[in-house]
């Protein structure tokens, strides 16, 4: 016999109420309230109680066994640290020529914004706009928002916005498309290496520089830890 509404809602209050958590390297440890404490597997929408993740602890789902907290030590300033220094390579990567090209005595230096005009000028204009929104504009809002976010939590102050930077920086963080970009330089230095005389860049460097920073800030955003935070500061100016 099919299951009924009622026995489907017992059996979801007992996996919120009861809840198994598979820990890596760790022992679970319930917290004494459970007031706002759920948690949701973003793979599997399992949701269960939210335990005491120390530091340096993994916590996954039992379900499908997907990864749902990385407890690191010093997750926001880690993120501020690497935003800022993204913030600081965005300018080199942006200013100085990714490439040197010079042809028959003719010496021209390339940089994104500069490539991507080309482009336009090449009756490519979508191109030369997927240029420069996902090679600049999108790496610059990633950063803004990434150190926003953790300037506001390490002074733990509820700034006007958290949430929805919270969200821009989750969506952007699937645009940010940088490491094809350069894939493309180096393929162009391949095919050019045998006409022209190619020189890279300050900009090349800062852009590969650029792009580690951008994947280790994307790497190492504790994303429940954020939101965790965010909510409690949300709440916390609320209720003053």
């Amino acid at each position: 016999m099919a299951p009924t509404i009622n026995d489907m809602n017992r059996r979801l209050l007992r996996s919120i109420s009861s809840p198994t958590f598979c820990y890596r390297n760790s022992e679970p440890h319930m917290p004494s309230s459970l007031n706002d404490t759920h948690l949701a597997c973003h793979e599997c929408d399992l949701l269960m109680g939210r335990p005491d993740v120390h530091e340096e602890r993994i916590l996954v789902c039992p379900r499908c066994g997907s990864r749902l907290i990385s407890n690191h030590a010093n997750s926001v300033e880690r993120s501020l640290a690497l935003a800022l220094a993204g913030l600081i390579l965005l300018i080199p990567a942006n200013l100085f020529p990714v490439l040197t090209l010079e042809v028959l005595g003719r010496e021209q230096d390339q940089t994104i914004f500069s490539s991507a005009m080309a482009l336009y000028r090449g009756q490519l204009p979508l191109v030369a706009l997927c240029i420069l929104l996902f090679a600049i504009v999108v790496p610059i809002c990633k950063l803004l928002l990434l150190a926003y976010l953790s300037s506001a939590l390490h002074q733990e102050k509820a700034w006007p916005g958290l949430k929805l930077a919270m969200r821009s920086y989750q969506h952007l963080d699937q645009w940010g498309m940088l490491e094809v970009y350069l894939i493309a330089v180096l393929v162009s230095v391949v095919k050019l290496v045998d006409i022209a005389r190619v020189e890279p860049g300050l900009g090349l460097y800062s852009l590969a520089a650029l792009i580690v920073v951008t994947s280790l800030s994307s790497i190492h955003l504790d994303k429940d830890l954020f939101w965790h935070r965010i909510d409690r500061l949300t709440r916390r100016s609320t209720d003053v």
